[in-house]
């Protein structure tokens, strides 16, 4: 599906009080790929303390799934690192 057809966009950034928790993230997250890459696309930035995601879908429903998945690994993630 081309990269045109994906309408519906979400953006996030999250902020972590240090670059290496932040890269600690990214790191976890960046690994796992879209189970549905023909109908998403997730893009991770990091930037210092502040890890980024974008994401394109070709529909809401798609966008919707792929957002919740991202936010469910990254609250894991951050969990774990308070753990530590």
């Amino acid at each position: 599906m081309a990269e045109s057809n994906k309408q519906f966009c979400y953006a996030l950034s999250v902020e972590y009080p240090t670059t290496d928790l932040a890269s600690f993230a990214y790191h976890a997250l960046v690994v796992d790929e879209e189970l549905h890459a023909d109908k998403v696309t997730r893009t991770l930035r990091l930037d210092g303390a502040t890890l980024s995601a974008d994401f394109a879908a070709v529909d809401a429903r798609m966008l919707r799934v792929s957002v919740n998945s991202f936010l469910e690994m990254l609250i894991l993630a951050s969990r774990t690192m308070d753990a530590f």
